[in-house]
């Protein structure tokens, strides 16, 4: 600028592709220095911009309005890698000899230009790879923190230090999938509309996103003006086995400044280590609330078995063997045998509707009535009448039904007196090859209190009759094909067996039923009382 008599000049460099910023400046606006210009042809010669004419580039136009009339490309190996602009002289124009020196000098610092932007490439690239190396060890002392803390609030406390130490950032959401949609597990969000619709519209991102880039998209343009009134920048999917699992939310950098490409990467790879370990806390809790709740079944398994009779009663006259098998750990079914005056004996068996725990706690209030109510030697109607007034009280008008059939058997006569209260009736298989059901009572316990009462009937088990009282698991057990055992299948077994003990009859019923759904899970309560006059 001394030797050609100039007061203004800039100096260009370029920075990615088609971009060169001005780096340095005399005699212009100070806020020019930092200025990017985009050049998509870059000028290979000496140029004056003067000459350029009006269809030149707008970058021609910006050097002009800068006060800049001559551009000297500056090379480095053939490759344009920035330029050198002056201003008009003071005296003259630039002569032929003017612009070879200008030339020659700037070719003598196209080498050293050179040198100096590979140096701060590597000055770059050296701290791109200190960051990158502090991500990595951040996210492998998280990931070691995250292994040991099986409980969803303590990992969410870990990436929010994470978010607010690393990134930098104050406003943050952490949402979570669950059955009910997308809820909001942590915020620290100014107050404003919910933001989990938004969310649910954008489930279809596959990596972290700039709120900006989501408004130039049109499928993301209205739910991404949304998030960014809340004041959020950036939106995190977190991903597990390509299915959206949450979105982690941030606002801007407390430091100020974009988020760059790598910061998006690594809150990617941080937001997906995050809800690995948020899917295993989950996972942690469940296991645990399953193994409480199979113990829970287990006692529960236990207590019912001891309603059950440890041991059935020796009832003169008779071989008797029972079986109660559930199809859960705890089953609706309930047989009973007990003495109520020194020869006379309680039989009976229950179904309630439903399995499982709720079914097992209504049949043991049946059976609790029936033990408190027998022993009291009223007529059997008035007591059953009694005990579906006491379902009623525990049902409540719910949906839950009681079958319930039992009798008194007067061992010396042989005589049964009965009330089946909807139950399967029982079968009672005569020495001759006669069969009869007994049937006669009434409703079903538990639907409504008694209005009609129950009906009391009577027969005698002779010698070699064989009496089998069982639910509708035996004769409803489905096969793959959903046929049922049937009671005409039950019946079969039964004459095929009926000169066999009690307890072999069962055992051959319950072979019958296990060929027949061979294959098939069991799909209720199997409870059967045999009862043999002998």
């Amino acid at each position: 600028m001394g030797k050609m008599l100039v007061s203004r000049g800039l100096v260009l460099l370029r920075a990615e592709s088609h971009l060169f910023n001005i780096i340095a400046g005399k005699g212009i606006d100070v806020s020019i220095v930092g200025t990017q210009l985009r050049i998509e042809k870059p000028l290979r010669a000496i140029t004056h911009l003067e000459k350029q004419g009006r269809a030149a580039p707008a970058w021609v136009a910006a050097l002009q309005s800068y006060g800049q009339s001559l551009l000297v490309p500056i090379f480095s190996h053939s490759t344009v890698v920035g330029y050198l602009s002056l201003g008009p002289r003071f005296q003259g124009k630039y002569s032929r000899t003017d612009t070879k020196l200008i030339q020659s000098l700037v070719n003598l610092s196209g080498a050293a230009i050179e040198k100096a932007l590979i140096i701060d490439q590597v000055r770059d690239a050296n701290r791109n790879l200190d960051r990158k190396y502090q991500e990595l060890n951040t996210l492998f002392d998280l990931g070691k923190e995250l292994n040991v803390g099986l409980d969803q609030d303590h990992v969410i406390r870990l990436v929010t230090f994470a978010l607010m130490g690393q990134i930098g950032v104050q406003q943050y959401a952490i949402c979570l999938r669950t059955e009910a949609g997308i809820s909001v597990a942590a915020s620290r969000l100014h107050e404003g509309p919910p933001i989990e619709q938004e969310l649910v519209q954008l489930s279809d991102l596959k990596k972290a996103e700039r709120i900006e880039d989501l408004l130039r998209s049109k499928a993301h343009r209205a739910p991404a003006a949304a998030l960014s009134s809340r004041g959020i920048s950036v939106v995190v999917p977190l991903h597990i086995q390509n299915q959206i699992r949450g979105f982690v939310v941030l606002g801007e950098r407390l430091r100020g400044g974009e988020y760059t490409r790598e910061d998006l990467e690594y809150l990617y790879s941080l937001g997906n280590l995050v809800i690995i370990s948020l899917e295993n806390a989950r996972l942690f809790q469940e296991a645990i609330e399953k193994q409480r709740m199979e113990d829970e079944l287990t006692i529960a398994r236990e207590i019912q078995q001891g309603l059950l009779p440890e041991r059935i009663p020796e009832i003169p006259g008779f071989d008797v063997a029972a079986v109660n098998i559930s199809s859960k750990q705890v089953g609706g079914d309930y047989y009973d045998v007990l003495q109520r005056k020194a020869n006379e004996y309680v039989i009976a068996i229950g179904d309630v509707s439903g399995k499982g725990m709720p079914a097992a706690l209504l049949m043991a209030n049946v059976q609790a009535a029936l033990r408190a109510l027998a022993p009291l030697s009223e007529p059997l109607p008035v007591t059953t009448a009694r005990m579906n007034d006491l379902t009623c009280v525990n049902t409540r008008g719910g949906s839950k039904f009681i079958t319930f059939f039992w009798g008194v058997l007067e061992a010396q006569k042989k005589e049964l007196r009965y009330v089946n209260a909807g139950h399967n009736p029982p079968l009672l298989l005569r020495a001759n090859g006669g069969v009869e059901r007994l049937e006669a009572g009434g409703i079903i316990l538990g639907v409504v209190k008694t209005g009609t009462p129950y009906v009391e009937a009577a027969t005698v088990c002779r010698k070699g009759d064989l009496l089998v009282l069982y639910t509708d698991g035996v004769s409803e057990a489905m096969n793959a094909e959903g046929v049922d055992f049937t009671e005409e299948r039950l019946l079969e077994v039964l004459k095929q067996n009926r000169e066999s003990t009690a307890h072999e009859v069962i055992q051959h019923v319950l072979r019958a039923i296990e060929e027949h759904t061979r294959g098939t899970p069991q799909s209720d309560d199997i409870t059967m009382l045999v009862m043999r006059s002998v």
